[in-house]
């Protein structure tokens, strides 16, 4: 790991700098068509760069690149690039002019000269969707660090990973100090501290600033172990030298009350103790260790939640708004049972509004969600515990009814408070929403989403491109892990069908490789991966249909692996292709999703296909072990269902929702793309959008930006 590869993997930018040379053109146009075959392509400021180089430098360059983008999209180059000897094979003179100037010719029509190379994101050339390589900048990159820091959800492995480099190898940050806000999540705060303790940079005033709570200190104390900084998974904690422990004893020391969060992992923070030797800093940190003998003693004190129950047993309106208010996130999730309860509506509005500061955006979006369909009959609720989707409640209890009254009063409250938030930040101008961006929910937590070619929030809806067959594929390998060999893996992939009232009706997998009364086909059953495997799956969407189903599960199953974070390689994606088992050529850059698949479990539920409406649900589910134990889909067909239909009933804040109550706070809502500054669309490919808004422009060129769903981090940054 290292800045370019960090760079280009996060920002498709690269930073270099001109020379003294004259690149030969057929170098040039032959690198470009090779980079044409995987769907990228270079700025203009990038090629009036490159053009600078000698050949030798040019070509050691480019190796690399194509390295990077090979990690990427998980292809073999030799199969995939037009012209695989590249130097020793390349285009000849007059091709590549030509190529040059239909390049070229594509980037004047679609980027007047005047406009900024940072729109210059995606290039159309022809009917080719191209994304751009750009040149960055020291500056830039910087600001990627920042980033990382200021994500508001803990970070993926790799990100993760990403912030540690720029923490313990980046010279632009050695003298770096954050403040408490540059760092929102206690995750990444604990990670930061923790490549800062490693790399023997330790300042405890820096980290009291950033580790307040028991639970913060554990964090880091498993950071430094390399464990779970979401406290989700147990930690074997590895044996700290004394100026670690002396860091971590003085950060207890410094935590106010910390006795709640200690019982709350009482047993971790018993591991982590005999880690820690307390007895031997009593006179030092008198207070931590007083702490640490009563955990182990077992002297439980009354905590937050059991005051708060406590509160509602003695039918105390007002002690139940106070104790609640002291944690105002707990108050926000408690704020329907409140109303359920009895507590006057009006005094719990004024309780929220007394810490509206402390609760976050997201969690009064969530709020919002809840409470717009609070009254709608619901024949089941869905529950996802924290860090586990394979146990799934269900609750067919429905909530006790509310007023409309209190429903509107507790809306209209919340809208107010994010209208006042979103006031405060720059204005956006003339705004036009696309309705569609209902189907697409609010960037969420990343702790266990995959990494893919699009990013998107989990439950969000996508549209199925042209194409009457979906082909689902799997790509794993065997190999080393570290130092510890993976043995012969399994991996298995498989779809399953129900009807509407989610009542089974098929499958396709490595069992049941044809069905008569569909068209679907499987590759079969390939039991190793030595050296790379793939497995296929083709499903005709009219045939489903007609057959009377309307959702298909796709389901991946590493039999022979304890998690898919074990294997060196794991990949699941899917394509549109005209029939099953068709000819067509696996070309990379028509694959519409691809994920990695690196979480802590063995079975993958990746997406959902509603038949009937033609769309793909993103679901990048982990399960840690089949439902009831079982070991094939056919013998847990009804446990599926019930996961499937909660991902597809699940009630999650939208973009739709967001992006309006930003317009309406500090912009003007107008109904056509031509009047627009900004622009938020339902379409993912951004470039299609703004040519369409620029024709229907009326008068001198406007300044636009267009926002798409694929923006997470963008959103997440500027709107939440």
């Amino acid at each position: 790991m290292d800045l370019f590869s960090i760079y280009f993997s996060r920002n498709l930018k690269v930073i270099i700098a001109e020379r003294k040379g004259k690149l030969p053109v057929r170098i040039l146009a032959t690198a470009l068509r090779n980079l044409e075959s995987l769907g990228y392509t270079f700025s203009t400021k990038l090629i009036d760069v490159l053009r600078t180089w000698e050949r030798s430098t040019f070509v050691s360059w480019f190796e690399r690149l194509m390295g990077e983008l090979q990690e990427m999209k998980e292809i073999d180059l030799q199969e995939t690039i037009m012209y695989p000897r590249f130097p020793k094979q390349k285009m000849n003179f007059q091709e590549s002019q030509l190529y040059l100037n239909v390049l070229m010719h594509s980037w004047r029509q679609q980027f007047p000269e005047h406009e900024n190379e940072q729109e210059q994101r995606i290039l159309w050339l022809g009917k080719l969707r191209l994304r751009v390589i750009q040149l960055g900048s020291e500056a830039d990159f910087y600001q990627v660090g920042l980033d990382l820091l200021a994500a508001k959800a803990a970070l993926k492995p790799v990100a993760r990973d990403q912030l540690i480099w720029f923490v313990t190898e980046y010279e632009g940050w050695s003298a770096y100090e954050p403040e408490p806000e540059q760092i929102p999540v206690r995750e990444n705060a604990a990670i930061y501290c923790a490549a800062l303790l490693k790399a023997g940079r330790a300042s405890l005033e820096q980290f009291q600033r950033h580790l307040r709570t028991a639970t913060d200190i554990l964090c880091l104390a498993v950071a430094c172990s390399d464990g779970d900084v979401t406290l989700k998974e147990n930690t074997r904690f590895r044996s700290f030298n004394r100026s670690e422990r002396r860091v971590i004893l003085a950060l207890l020391e410094a935590a106010s009350d910390p006795l709640e969060d200690l019982f709350r992992y009482k047993g971790r923070w018993l591991r982590l103790a005999e880690r820690l030797h307390p007895g031997e800093y009593q006179h030092r940190y008198p207070k931590a260790v007083a702490a640490l003998n009563q955990l182990r003693r077992g002297e439980r004190p009354l905590t937050f939640h059991g005051r708060v129950e406590r509160a509602f047993e003695q039918k105390d309106n007002q002690l139940i708004l106070e104790t609640l208010t002291e944690r105002p996130i707990e108050m926000v999730g408690q704020l329907d049972r409140m109303i359920r309860f009895g507590v006057p509506v009006q005094h719990v509005i004024g309780k929220l509004e007394v810490v509206e500061e402390k609760v976050s955006t997201r969690a009064l979006l969530r709020v919002l969600a809840h409470f717009s369909t609070r009254n709608e009959f619901q024949a089941r609720k869905s529950f996802f515990p924290k860090g586990n989707t394979a146990n799934l409640y269900v609750s067919t209890k429905p909530l006790q009814p509310i007023s409309l009254e209190d429903i509107h009063t507790v809306i209209s409250a919340v809208e107010h408070i994010l209208l006042k938030r979103f006031a405060g930040f720059p204005p956006l101008g003339n705004v036009y929403i696309d309705e569609r961006l209902q189907d697409f929910t609010v960037p969420w937590g990343k702790r266990r989403a995959s990494e893919s070619i699009r990013a998107l929030s989990r439950a969000s809806w996508l549209s199925l491109p042209t194409g009457d067959t979906v082909r689902f594929f799997l790509w794993w390998k065997e190999g080393m892990m570290g130092a510890e060999p993976t043995g012969r893996v399994d991996a298995d992939l498989s779809s399953v069908l129900y009807d509407p009232m989610w009542r089974y009706m098929g499958q396709t997998s490595c069992t049941y490789r044809q069905a008569d009364e569909y068209q679907a086909a499987h590759s079969g059953d390939m039991v190793t991966a030595p050296e790379r495997v793939a497995k296929y799956m083709d499903v005709h969407l009219p045939s489903v249909s007609r057959l009377g189903a309307r959702y298909m599960v796709i389901m991946v199953d590493a039999f022979k692996a304890d998690a898919f974070k074990d294997l060196p390689e794991c990949y699941a994606g899917w394509m549109m292709r005209q029939a099953p088992q068709s000819d067509e050529m696996f070309e990379p850059s028509t694959v519409q999703e691809r994920m990695e698949l690196t979480a802590d479990a063995r079975i993958c539920i990746p997406a959902i296909i509603d038949v009937e409406e033609r769309r793909i649900l993103w679901c990048d589910l982990g399960l840690k072990r089949h439902p009831k134990m079982h070991h094939t889909e056919e013998n847990n067909k009804a446990d599926l269902a019930w996961i499937a239909r909660a991902m597809t009933e699940l009630k999650r804040p939208d973009l739709y929702t967001l992006f309006m109550l930003h317009a309406k706070a500090r912009g003007t809502l107008v109904e056509t793309l031509g009047m627009a500054n900004l622009v938020f669309t339902a379409e993912l490919e951004s470039n299609r959008v703004a040519e369409v808004a620029e024709y229907l422009t009326e008068g001198p060129p406007v300044d636009r930006t267009v926002i798409t769903p694929l923006e997470q981090d963008y959103i997440t940054k500027h709107f939440l």
